[in-house]
């Protein structure tokens, strides 16, 4: 028998309603009855990693999340912002199997060697009161069908897919929460979504009440921010035609607040400046960047066609036309990027031209947190 160590798709496995306890929230109780069963079949000492989302913590019952903690710092679950591209790394270069029921048909591009290995990848079978494990169904997929999964992967791990009534529309906070107070007429990031009934709710994680429509949302593009060392997103959000905000430091009346982000940024966004850059989007829906007199500058990476090019200083006062796979870079420590995506309020849901496309790792929706601070 050939060796079948593995790496299992955590989050993929705790959601699996078909696997005890029935519930309707993903369970760690499932990913043990799982991993018993293999090595009930293949044997006890068979090396299973176990690659997970490190979102599915939140989602789990609050009694799992000290168990989820543990079993991170023995080292029983690697905790990712993104587990399928390191699950999928981890599978090729070891030669492990994949326990999973996902095609990853989003990750065919980057990982081509899935469909020549379609008998490494195994799902699970209700089998009696116990499981059994068969062939997860890998066959290979048309070059469309990839990038309209592409596509469609980002938006479910945004809350977005197929919600027509949020991205069709500009929001507002009609409570007293910090994002309603800065932003009353229109609140800057995209809405939170209420997964389980589909209603925009406000970003902030103290408020997450609904949100009341505040007109049409012009066309627009999707901003992505992120760490520029490891790539780890910040957080993204739109940008309408005809609109100017700026990114910075401060609780910016018309601006993004780099600042307030997840404490894990904060040593990326420290050299940002409070006032930084000026970003608009035209008509015609290119972006322009202007630096506002930043202390640590702002830098442009144009793309070559195959890479990206050496950074150039953008000067103080002068304004840079982006193409979509430009990159800009402030105070060398946080890129900004489009992420190729346009969205259409007509249609309600993104027109997929301008190329591009950027990954999001399954995390909670950025925790904005607001200060009235504004000074230094």
């Amino acid at each position: 028998m050939p060796e079948m160590h593995a790496v299992v798709d955590v989050s993929n496995v705790c959601w699996a309603g078909d696997i005890e306890p029935w519930s309707k929230v993903p369970r760690l109780d499932r990913l043990r009855r799982l991993t018993g069963a293999w090595r009930g079949l293949y044997g006890a000492q068979t090396r299973l990693e176990c690659v997970v989302d490190r979102a599915l913590r939140y989602e789990l019952p609050a009694g799992e999340r000290r168990e989820f903690d543990r079993m991170c710092r023995s080292g029983e679950l690697v905790a990712v912002p993104y587990a399928d591209p390191v699950l999928l790394t981890r599978a090729k270069e070891g030669g492990l199997r994949v326990i999973s029921r996902d095609k990853f048909v989003d990750m065919r591009r980057r990982h081509p060697w899935i469909e020549g290995a379609a008998e490494r990848f195994h799902a699970w079978r209700r089998e009696g009161t116990g499981l059994g494990f068969g062939s997860s169904g890998i066959v290979p997929v048309a070059g469309q069908v990839v990038s309209r999964a592409e596509e469609d992967k980002e938006l479910v791990r945004d809350g977005l897919k197929d919600r027509k009534a949020v991205l069709g529309f500009a929001w507002k906070c009609v409570s007293r929460c910090a994002l309603a107070q800065l932003w009353p007429d229109r609140i800057l990031l995209w809405p939170a979504v209420d997964r389980a009934t589909g209603t925009p709710v406000c970003p902030d994680p103290n408020c997450r009440r609904p949100l009341v429509q505040v007109g049409a949302r012009r066309p627009s593009r999707q901003i992505v921010v992120a760490r520029q060392d490891d790539g780890s997103e910040i957080l993204r959000f739109p940008l309408e035609a005809g609109d100017c905000v700026e990114v910075g430091r401060g609780a910016l009346a018309h601006g993004i607040n780099l600042d307030g982000l997840d404490r894990r940024h904060r040593s990326a966004v420290a050299a940002v400046s409070r006032h930084h850059l000026l970003l608009e989007l035209d008509d015609g829906l290119t972006l322009s960047a202007r630096d506002i007199g930043s202390t640590h500058g702002t830098e442009v990476r144009r793309w070559g066609g195959r890479a990206l090019g050496e950074p150039k200083r953008l000067p103080p006062g002068d304004t840079a036309r982006l193409n979509a796979p430009d990159q800009l870079i402030l105070a060398g420590a946080v890129s900004i990027r489009m992420s190729g995506r346009r969205y259409s309020p007509e249609a309600g849901h993104p027109d997929y031209g301008g190329g591009g496309g950027a990954t999001t790792a399954f995390e909670e929706p950025p925790r904005q947190k607001v200060t009235r601070d504004d000074e230094g």
